[in-house]
């Protein structure tokens, strides 16, 4: 194998521009700490809207104008500018805000959520379980108080996240199942080890609430999944 990349986002968009330059047999892998390995078709990065999961669909809940985070390829923007919003679609990896521009998309931007300043916006849009960028459980209270600053008055936050299996299905994991460690990559190159978090809705509800939120559970599925909406001030 090659020499990791530095960013431990590079093999995800290497993958990317693979998939979008022809190849669509493209294959992403997750290489968990725990030794579980997932294979992920690229093309799941590319769907129509009638291929979203049920928690994706959150559509009919924005407002105004929108922030989406970790938007990659413009998937969910594509659906949103059709349906006439204004949208600022921001993710961290270079060649998905390459994708997004040439797919058409009008303000697509290379930018860190976690530094990202200076505008109001009346959605944050944080699917594709991104609330996970927080790494941690610990790390919630941070995100919620960025996105507290990014929002106009009476503004929400739409997220989607999911449990993960209890440490008995891991037993080498220690702590909340869902802090995970992995790292990703395609053909040959391998990215560094990264972290990444999944909340379960319970957990979530007491995070917010301990920094002053409401949450509202707008949809949820058999398998542990949800959507919901949070709005600052309760």
């Amino acid at each position: 194998m090659k020499e990791s990349y530095k960013s431990p986002l590079e093999s995800f968009g290497q993958a990317l521009l693979a998939y979008w330059r022809g190849n669509e047999s493209a294959v992403l892998i997750h290489e968990f700490r725990t030794g579980q390995k997932k294979s992920l078709p690229v093309s799941v990065f590319f769907r129509s809207h009638g291929e979203f999961l049920p928690t994706d669909n959150a559509f009919e809940n924005c407002q105004g104008q929108i922030l989406v985070v970790g938007a990659g390829t413009g998937v969910h923007v594509l659906e949103l500018e059709k349906r006439g919003y204004e949208v600022t679609a921001i993710d961290i990896c270079p060649q998905a805000v390459h994708i997004m521009k040439e797919r058409g998309i009008k303000d697509a931007r290379q930018q860190d959520f976690l530094q990202f300043d200076g505008e109001r916006f009346d959605t944050i849009f944080m699917l594709g379980h991104n609330i996970g960028l927080c790494k941690t459980l610990k790390g919630i209270k941070g995100l919620l108080r960025r996105c507290e600053r990014l929002l106009r008055p009476g503004g929400q936050l739409l997220v989607n996240s999911a449990k993960e299996p209890g440490s008995a299905n891991f037993p080498n994991q220690k702590g909340y199942p869902g802090e995970l460690e992995f790292r990703l990559s395609h053909e040959e190159n391998v990215g560094p080890w990264m972290r990444w978090l999944h909340v379960d809705f319970e957990t979530l509800t007491s995070h917010a609430l301990e920094c002053d939120w409401s949450i509202e559970k707008l949809i949820s599925t058999e398998e542990g999944g949800f959507l919901a909406r949070l709005k600052p001030g309760m």
